[in-house]
């Protein structure tokens, strides 16, 4: 197998040089309203990481980031709470190619874990595309989600970037509305203001 990113033989999707390069986790906060986001890494630093969604090799991808980082953080999280179960749900598990890549970040980050994904749960009506769009278009045009799942529960909101935070929270609203408190949302990257993805 060769490494997404720089070509070099590689047994892992992304090669050591390049984790070391790219991938090592920075765990930035950020409030949005009265949701929590928290992101492991700088979308400048992993934007052809993020990007390859677009692509056939994204699968390869979404899962290592899933398996390498979610995973143990969700464990962690969990585990530090007895009897209390947390469920994961991704932001609208569309299909890119022949797969969702916030499904793979949901069902990954819930293996091996006493968390628990609930897949394609929380989708949205308005399927418009916000990359590259202004925070100004994004409020104009909002989602319009529709929660399916189970009401409540205690949840951690899965998505891959945040860029303005429009989206996580108007689907964190959407969930409070049905009786989902969310504990906070992760995603693989923070994105600066306006940036395309």
């Amino acid at each position: 197998m060769r490494c997404f990113s720089c070509d070099n033989l590689s047994i892992e999707p992304i090669c050591q040089e390049c984790i070391k390069e790219f991938l090592i986790p920075q765990l930035i906060k950020k409030e949005i309203g009265n949701l929590e986001v928290i992101s492991f890494f700088q979308y400048s630093n992993t934007a052809e990481f993020i990007k390859s969604k677009y692509s056939d090799s994204g699968y390869r991808v979404y899962k290592f980031i899933a398996q390498r980082y979610f995973q143990p953080f969700i464990k962690a999280y969990v585990e530090s709470f007895k009897d209390r179960k947390i469920y994961l749900i991704g932001v609208d598990e569309n299909l890119n190619r022949e797969y969702s890549n916030i499904a793979i970040l949901t069902h990954y980050g819930a293996k091996e874990n006493r968390a628990k994904a609930l897949h394609n749960v929380l989708k949205a009506k308005n399927k418009v595309q916000y990359a590259g769009k202004s925070l100004e278009f994004r409020l104009e045009n909002p989602r319009n989600f529709i929660y399916s799942g189970p009401k409540n529960i205690k949840a951690i909101l899965i998505d891959d970037t945040v860029t303005t935070g429009s989206t996580l929270e108007e689907a964190s609203r959407v969930l409070k509305r049905n009786g989902v408190e969310v504990d906070f949302a992760l995603t693989i990257a923070n994105a600066i203001e306006g940036t395309d993805y």
